[in-house]
C-alpha cells in the first residue's frame, strides 16, 4: 500500500470533525487504522544534540530490550488492526537486529500493510538490510541532521562519522538493486544551524534513490544538549530554500513532507480545530517500549485490540469527540502533544 497517498487523502479533509467521523466509521467496521510505534530496544549508538540521548542521565535511565515473548504479545494484541508499524521511535533499533527483524516478520505474518524502520543507519550492513528487506520491510527511514561533514558530526554527536554515513548510502543503493520495492526516506531535522545547507542537498543525494524526504523543524523534547529552538530563520527559509528544494524533489518523483507553516511558538497551535486534530492522533497512536510494556492499559497477549476497544469504549469516545465543543475537546486533550501539520507534495 502507498501510505503517503492515504495521508494525502486525509490531509485533503480539512475539517477535523469529518476526519474523526471517517475514523469512527473505520473503527465500527473493524478495519485497520492504528499506528504502532515500537522501540524494541532503548539506547542509541549516537548522541545527537537534538535528542534526549545526548543527556548522560537519560542514557542511563532509558535502557532495556524487549523480549521475544513481549514482542509476540504486542503483535498478537495489535497487529490485526495495525495500518502502519513503525520500528524505532527515538531509540536506535539496529542495536537489536534480531528483535527488529522479528518484528518485521511478525508484522507481515499478521498482514500489516506498511512497515517502516527509522535509524541513523551506520550499524546497518548490506547483509542486515537485505534481511530486513527480505522479511518485508517497506520503508527505511534515515535520520540526518546535516548535509555537510562538520555540521553532520557536530549535530549527530561526537561518535558520528560522516564517512560512515556516505558508505551507508552506497549500501542502500546496492540493496535497492535487489529489493526495488524498499522505500527510502530521509528525515532531516531543521534548525537555525543546518537549514541553509539544504541548498546543497542535491550534491549529496544527486543520484541516490530517495522515495521520500521529510523536512521537520526542531522540537524541544527536553533533556537535550541542543538549545537553539528559535525557528525564525527556518521560517524565513521556507520560500528561499525549503520550497525550492521541494519542487526539485517533486520533479524527480520524490514525495516531500514539510510544514505548510512554521510555528515559531514551538507548535503551540491555537487555531480552531487543533484540539480535535490532536484527538485524532491520540486515538490512532500506540507507543510501546520495554519501559511502557507493563504500564499499558491494554493487556498485551491476553486481549486483542477489538476486546480492548470494547472494554474501554473507544468507539463511543471517538463519536463524542466528533460533536464535543472546543472547550470540551481542550479538556479531553489535556496532556496530549501539539502536532505539526505537514504538506505532502
Amino acid at each position: 500500500m502507498n501510505i503517503y497517498r492515504l495521508l494525502k487523502i486525509v490531509n485533503r479533509i480539512k475539517n477535523p470533525r469529518f476526519q474523526l467521523l471517517g475514523l469512527w466509521g473505520v473503527h465500527v467496521l473493524g478495519k485497520r487504522y492504528i499506528g504502532v510505534f515500537i522501540d524494541p530496544i532503548l539506547g542509541c549508538n549516537y548522541s545527537c544534540q537534538m535528542c534526549y540521548f545526548s543527556n548522560p542521565d537519560v542514557r542511563r535511565e532509558k535502557r532495556g530490550r524487549m523480549t521475544t515473548e513481549q514482542l509476540d504479545a504486542v503483535a498478537k494484541s495489535l497487529f490485526k488492526r495495525t495500518l502502519k508499524l513503525q520500528i524505532g521511535c527515538g531509540a536506535e533499533p539496529t542495536l537489536d537486529i534480531e528483535g527488529s527483524v522479528h518484528l518485521i516478520e511478525s508484522g507481515k505474518t499478521y498482514g500489516v500493510p506498511y512497515i517502516s524502520l527509522t535509524t541513523n543507519g551506520v550499524l546497518l550492513t548490506k547483509e542486515t538490510l537485505s534481511r530486513m528487506a527480505a522479511a518485508g520491510l517497506n520503508e527505511l527511514t534515515i535520520s540526518l541532521h546535516g548535509v555537510h561533514k562538520d555540521t553532520y558530526e557536530r549535530l549527530m554527536g561526537p561518535t558520528s562519522k560522516y564517512e560512515a554515513f556516505v558508505e551507508l548510502l552506497q549500501v542502500i543503493k546496492e540493496v535497492k538493486q535487489s529489493y526495488s520495492g524498499l522505500n527510502v526516506r530521509i528525515n532531516y531535522t531543521m534548525n537555525a544551524d543546518n537549514v541553509d545547507e539544504l541548498v546543497d542537498f542535491d550534491t549529496l543525494f544527486g543520484d541516490f534513490p530517495i522515495n521520500q524526504l521529510q523536512l521537520r523543524p526542531v522540537r524541544e523534547i527536553g533533556d537535550s544538549k541542543y538549545s537553539n529552538f528559535d525557528l525564525s530563520h527556518v521560517s524565513e527559509s521556507l520560500d528561499t530554500i525549503i520550497r525550492p528544494l521541494s519542487e526539485r524533489c517533486r520533479q524527480k518523483g520524490i514525495t516531500v513532507l514539510f510544514p505548510e507553516q512554521i510555528h515559531i511558538d514551538h507548535f503551540a497551535h491555537t487555531e480552531k480545530g487543533s484540539y480535535r486534530s490532536r484527538l485524532l492522533s491520540g486515538f490512532t497512536y500506540h507507543y510501546i517500549s520495554k519501559q511502557s510494556f507493563n504500564q499499558s492499559e491494554l493487556k498485551y497477549g491476553t486481549e486483542d485490540y477489538a476486546q480492548f476497544a470494547h472494554r474501554t469504549h473507544i468507539g463511543r469516545q471517538i463519536w463524542k469527540s466528533i460533536w464535543c465543543s472546543e472547550q470540551q475537546c481542550a479538556i479531553i486533550n489535556k496532556g496530549l502533544q501539539n502536532a505539526l501539520n505537514y504538506d505532502i507534495r
